[in-house]
């Protein structure tokens, strides 16, 4: 019988690619401005790295953010479900793949401890990027305020979640909506004592 390989941590991937490419982790760290030993802590998954800490790591790289997620197994965790990637792109040749993903298909982006972040799109080969936002009470995306290109939106289902865009704080309940330019520096946290669930929605993709 043949043993399945486990999947590949989030810390085992960023190494990976950080030997592809032939790089030391004291690089990176002049790259990003964070600490060698902070770096060194993510590629052996002693620390959750906040999105903020990730992208920066993912620019120092020069990689998508999003493949450090791809094919991991998607099950269990917090009664969602979540699984692999369907293909979404039309190869030449090949049958065309349906545009729906069902729940049990989501792939699982999990940026840090506490926060889990669903894509509800086939794949990010489109122009928009749509997410199913979980974050678990007192999770964010860190306490360092994160941008990049583009416009997002988001409604909240469940709970609520403040939202600081430079130095203005949005508390948003159940029903709530918000929209800014991404590209404006913010962070986003749970401040209740509930679950928060949210779909998000940003273009350009920048998982």
């Amino acid at each position: 019988m043949k043993l399945e390989k486990p999947p590949e941590k989030l810390g085992e991937r960023i190494r990976r690619v950080r030997l592809g490419k032939g790089l030391k982790v004291v690089d990176i760290a002049n790259s990003t401005g964070l600490t060698s030993s902070s770096i060194s802590q993510v590629e052996r998954s002693k620390i959750s790295p906040s999105i903020s800490t990730l992208k920066k790591i993912a620019a120092a790289l020069d990689h998508p953010l999003g493949d450090f997620f791809a094919n991991q197994d998607g099950g269990g965790g917090n009664g969602h479900g979540n699984g692999c990637l369907v293909p979404f792109r039309r190869e030449l040749g090949a049958a065309v793949v349906s545009p729906v993903v069902h729940r049990s298909q989501r792939k699982l982006l999990s940026p840090g401890k506490g926060v889990t972040f669903q894509l509800l799109n086939p794949d990010m080969s489109g122009p928009i990027e749509f997410i199913y936002n979980i974050y678990e009470p007192g999770s964010g995306t860190g306490t360092e305020q994160y941008s990049h290109p583009g416009f997002e939106c988001g409604l909240i289902l469940q709970g609520e979640l403040e939202v600081t865009i430079r130095d203005k704080s949005y508390r948003l309940v159940e029903g709530d909506s918000i929209t800014f330019w991404s590209s404006e520096p913010h962070s986003k946290v749970n401040p209740g004592d509930i679950v928060c669930v949210c779909v998000w929605a940003n273009t350009p993709p920048w998982f």
